[in-house]
């Protein structure tokens, strides 16, 4: 809504690549944390081997409408035009991100949320390095933002990509002292439900830390950004077994064992980034980590179908609904341009979501 810090990426809505020297490898805290990751991993594998044997594929019951869900972000020049493709693909179910930098700005983010009064909101709030360095601000930032929205939903994710320092946490307990700062706002705001984890891509031993440790707070679910891209389809393995649904079988049966954390995974983020729409693709854009318009809709649909009939799985957000670079709508030109995977999320939400995956 304010102007970006010079660290921001305004094309692909993310923190600028860091170089590797400045990235704060090697200190103590690192050492330690690192140590305390191994640690219960090391404790949890017999059980989450375990687990992960036993879990059991029963699609979900969860119609299209409450399993399907959509990032969008405030956009004034578009808002109107945002409004009604909501409506035209049917999505009941929204994320947007609030940062807490721009906490000043919070009368435009919920003038920009009041406009979707028939749908549901998850508020992402982000965080950043000075989050980290200074806690207390942080944590008034998120009551700010809390206490703005409460009209408007109660679910508050926690976080964002919090193994990439890009992000502003150096490890995992740079993250827990967020969350904890967040749980004490629990006494003020009655009704909270809070979201965390927040790890991207497939890290299951820094997943597994952020889910079965002895800080203080507690998760109403598992927030895990799934993306599967670099594999191409969701049907492409990583370390030779987990394709999408091994990867999701594996963060249920993390999910499952939590001691801080309902029985409840959400996929908060995922999608494929687009071929040619440098600087909007928010990475290489070599044709191993992108793809065609065509096959991000394909595989859209694969990746809803894998997840609703794994009955594993409890929301999965696309990000998001109007970027060139990995969205649904391309903005440039001066137009607006439904691609194809707008509507394959509409098909999804008008009944094919049930239908049985035609191999891959």
């Amino acid at each position: 809504m304010n102007k970006n810090p010079d660290w921001w990426d305004p094309y692909s809505c993310q923190p600028y690549k860091m170089r590797d020297e400045d990235k704060p490898r090697n200190g103590l805290g690192n050492i330690i944390e690192y140590s305390k990751v191994a640690a219960a991993n090391l404790l949890g594998l017999p059980a989450i081997s375990y687990q992960y044997l036993k879990l059991k594929k029963v699609p979900s019951k969860a119609p299209a409408s409450e399993f399907v869900g959509l990032s969008i972000a405030p956009d004034v020049e578009y808002q109107n035009a945002m409004q009604e493709m909501v409506a035209e693909i049917g999505v009941k179910q929204l994320l947007m991100r609030i940062p807490s930098w721009d906490v000043v700005a919070i009368d435009g983010y919920v003038r920009f949320l009041e406009l979707f009064s028939e749908q549901e909101f998850v508020i992402n709030i982000l965080q950043s390095r000075e989050s980290v360095n200074d806690v207390a601000t942080w944590k008034q930032a998120v009551a700010t933002i809390i206490k703005s929205t409460q009209h408007i939903t109660k679910t508050f994710w926690i976080g964002n990509a919090i193994n990439r320092t890009k992000w502003g946490c150096a490890h995992t307990g740079d993250y827990f002292k967020l969350q904890e700062a967040v749980e004490e706002l629990r006494s003020e705001y009655t009704g909270l439900k809070l979201l965390g984890s927040s790890v991207i891509d497939f890290e299951p031993l820094v997943s597994w830390r952020t889910l079965w440790n002895f800080r203080k707070f507690h998760l109403e679910a598992n927030a895990a950004l799934l993306y599967v891209n670099r594999r191409h389809s969701p049907y492409g393995t990583q370390y030779g077994i987990f394709d999408l649904e091994n990867k999701l079988r594996l963060a249920k049966a993390m999910t499952k064992l939590s001691n801080r954390c309902d029985d409840s995974l959400w996929i908060t983020e995922t999608n494929w980034p687009l071929l040619n729409t440098k600087p909007y693709t928010p990475n290489s854009g070599n044709p191993t980590r992108t793809v065609d318009e065509e096959t991000q809709a394909k595989y859209l649909k694969w990746y809803y179908q894998i997840a609703w009939q794994t009955g594993w799985v409890d929301r999965v957000y696309w990000w998001q609904l109007i970027n060139p670079g990995y969205g649904l709508v391309d903005h440039r030109q001066g137009r607006l341009r439904k691609m194809p995977s707008f509507y394959a999320m509409k098909e999804i939400i008008e009944g094919e979501l049930p239908q049985a995956i035609v191999g891959a």
